[in-house]
């Protein structure tokens, strides 16, 4: 059976504006001609000092000293919603965007999250991580259900995680007042002058008569409302790649001060790919700053690299403390911005092979968390990885590589060998003495195992190092015993004049 979700936000202008920072005090949104703005929205303690929405902005801050007077921003609450959009991916694939909320079908989703009291705590735990508060409301017709959540939050029935709503039945549409129905007011005040108030009287009217005078779209409207008619709704496509921005209500010096909103930011990242069965390897928040002296600065950019995808928000928010701690913003930040570009395909890493046990504790940390936590607080410069490269020549068999696997080039393992290998390589080898034939180190060599031939490299004599012979090698390799019971790997020389070197050494 199909069942429709819907989530309407209320004051969304104002929404946006307090789930960047807490505590703003005093708040109003404002709309209107430069000369002209009035309060569109305000917060409570706005309310408190006596402002009131309409009221002009003059006359709101002279009763309230402190009040912060934001500008609406139609295009920002159009992205938020395409943010939310993505980040509702991950309780159904039947995502729809409303002018002030969303509509989700929920009834295949119901089995995945156990039921529907599950999956709608889930939905609005979500939401108050991401600081939204919505009124909700379920019906099998997604008109229906939009109707009953605007009539929830126009009764102020809204909060972060409420319980869950009964189903809504059309019946129930009848006492609910037209102004719900979302119509243009000069057809809300006609309705109104001819003595109809509320939606059951527009169906009691004869239909034929009702669309003769208001036309038939409005008739049809009410159909879908009923669920009689059919009503296929656009669906919401997440877009390739994730990008989110919060405009920060106040100017923010101190780096610390840009965990709250991030933490926002990430909770609506991991909504996002958990919708797409996605991780990430590389997040890229960017601080953009008001000009200082009439020169624009340049965005601070504040990258996180992991070794693997991932996409837990706490586990991303602690290493960006970490990556912030060696931040510094040249001027206050206006906005916060995050961007992830490539998504990967995610799977839980266990990196233990039997389950901790209760005694465990915090024993034995992944070294994948500790490889991401020790990048984030030292940098790329300190912290990278090592890999292995199709190259027979023992110099060239490994190379480092970034800890973001996003960032890696793919790279092929050597092929399989019997020959033994040194757990030390020496950056350069090191020559050693002989007397005639005999490799001496501290006294005569023993050569336990070899020769292993190695000859290869002359490919790279074309390359941008033509003309030097340093690439190519050819080497005739032993593992050799000195007198003080050391195991060295040992190569001599094929070409003139067969010299012996020390090139690693076995633990």
């Amino acid at each position: 059976m199909a069942l429709w979700l819907a989530i309407v936000l209320p004051a969304l202008p104002l929404q946006l504006a307090e789930r960047a920072l807490p505590g703003m005090g005093q708040l109003a949104i404002v709309e209107g001609p430069p000369l002209r703005l009035v309060v569109l929205h305000c917060n409570a303690p706005a309310q408190a000092a006596g402002v009131a929405p309409g009221m002009k902005v003059a006359a709101a801050q002279a009763l309230a000293r402190e009040l912060i007077a934001l500008e609406r921003n139609v295009e920002r609450e159009q992205a938020a919603l395409a943010e939310l959009a993505g980040w509702a991916y991950q309780f159904s694939s039947h995502v729809v965007l409303q002018p002030d909320g969303l509509l989700l079908e929920t009834g295949g989703s119901e089995r995945l999250f156990g039921d529907r009291a599950r999956l709608h705590r889930a939905v609005t735990t979500g939401l108050g991580t991401l600081g939204y508060r919505a009124a909700f409301a379920y019906a099998e017709a997604p008109r229906c259900a939009r109707v009953f959540a605007l009539a929830e939050a126009g009764q102020g029935r809204h909060v972060a995680s409420p319980g869950l709503p009964p189903l809504a039945e059309a019946d129930s549409l009848q006492r609910l007042p037209i102004e719900l129905l979302e119509w243009d007011a000069v057809t809300n005040e006609t309705l109104r002058a001819l003595g109809l108030s509320a939606i059951g009287d527009l169906l009691r009217l004869p239909r034929d008569a009702f669309a003769r005078r208001f036309g038939t779209g409005r008739l049809d409207d009410l159909d879908r409302a009923l669920g009689v008619r059919s009503d296929p709704q656009p669906l919401y496509v997440p877009p390739a790649h994730f990008s989110a921005r919060i405009e920060l209500p106040a100017d923010i010096s101190e780096t610390a001060q840009l965990m709250f909103p991030a933490r926002r930011l990430l909770a609506s990242l991991e909504g996002f790919l958990r919708g797409r069965n996605a991780g990430a390897t590389e997040l890229v928040f960017s601080a953009t700053h008001s000009a200082r002296r009439g020169t624009a600065l340049a965005p601070t950019a504040i990258t996180l690299a992991l070794a693997a995808p991932e996409r837990d928000a706490q586990r991303l928010a602690a290493l960006l403390g970490e990556r912030l701690a060696r931040v510094q913003l040249p001027a206050p930040a206006l906005t916060l911005a995050l961007t992830v570009e490539r998504l990967h395909a995610f799977s839980a890493l266990n990196a233990s092979l039997l389950p901790p046990s209760a005694h465990d504790g915090d024993v034995g940390v992944d070294w994948l968390q500790l490889a991401e936590t020790l990048h984030a607080r030292l940098g790329s410069e300190r912290v990278f990885q090592l890999q292995a490269v199709d190259d027979h020549r023992p110099e060239r068999a490994w190379c480092a590589l970034p800890i973001a696997v996003g960032d890696a080039p793919r790279t092929v393992p050597p092929s399989a060998t019997s020959a033994p290998r040194p757990l030390l390589l020496l950056p350069t080898p090191q020559p050693l003495p002989a007397h005639g034939e005999q490799p001496l180190d501290r006294g005569p060599l023993t050569l336990v195992t070899g020769p292993e031939r190695i000859e290869c490299g002359w490919w790279d004599l074309a390359g941008p190092a033509a003309g030097s012979r340093a690439r190519a090698v050819h080497r005739d390799y032993f593992v050799a015993r000195n007198a003080h019971g050391q195991w060295l790997w040992i190569y001599r020389e094929l070409a003139a004049p067969r010299g012996w070197f020390l090139h690693g050494l076995f633990a």
